[in-house]
């Protein structure tokens, strides 16, 4: 039997994208993939896609709103960073600190074509539901997972919270959150 250890959380697609095949960033040279999964585009515009205070990019960067990050330091969550954009002072990048284990054997995690040079795989794919390496609760808080999800350059670990951290989202007024339950390590 599974326990449930906290949720993912995500949004919608805002129609945008935060990188571009011009913006320069840190790339493999054998495969050609970005190498910094935690760059901010301090130039990105913002969504076009408006009222949701959590959503995701088209290449996989969680954006989030002033009211989104206000509510989080109220609460005094922490390891977690707010890359501002120089054009939407009302829109931040979400960025965890804090990591959890994600269990890619019991998930069954597909790791496609990966690079002799970096180790980057050109498509991590299953990610829900999401098996963590954990087997109690997690303490109340934001996490990323230690694996990325997503195809190319558009890679980003899952956001993880607690339940209790939960709870406080699914009661407040922020839209645009989405959750899935996430599990920790089987029980005998």
């Amino acid at each position: 039997m599974s326990l449930i250890v906290g949720y993912t959380i995500s949004g919608q697609d805002n129609d945008s994208t935060m990188f571009g095949k011009k913006l320069p960033l840190r790339r493999c040279p054998g495969c050609g993939f970005r190498l910094d999964f935690f760059a901010t585009n301090p130039d990105y515009a913002g969504p076009t896609i408006k009222g949701m205070d959590y959503s995701v990019t088209y290449d996989n960067q969680d954006i989030v709103s002033r009211a989104f990050r206000d509510f989080v330091l109220e609460k005094g969550y922490r390891g977690i960073r707010f890359g501002p954009f120089t054009r939407d002072p009302e829109h931040f990048h979400l960025l965890i600190d804090r990591v959890v284990p994600f269990d890619a054997e019991r998930r069954k995690v597909r790791f496609e074509r990966p690079c002799k040079v970096c180790g980057n795989c050109a498509y991590v794919v299953g990610a829900l539901p999401a098996y963590l390496r954990v087997a109690s609760v997690l303490d109340d808080g934001f996490y990323r997972t230690d694996l990325f999800f997503g195809s190319n350059d558009a890679k980003s670990a899952l956001t993880i919270v607690a339940p209790r951290t939960h709870d406080e989202l699914a009661m407040s007024r922020l839209q645009g959150l989405e959750f899935h339950p996430a599990f920790g390590a089987e029980s005998t």
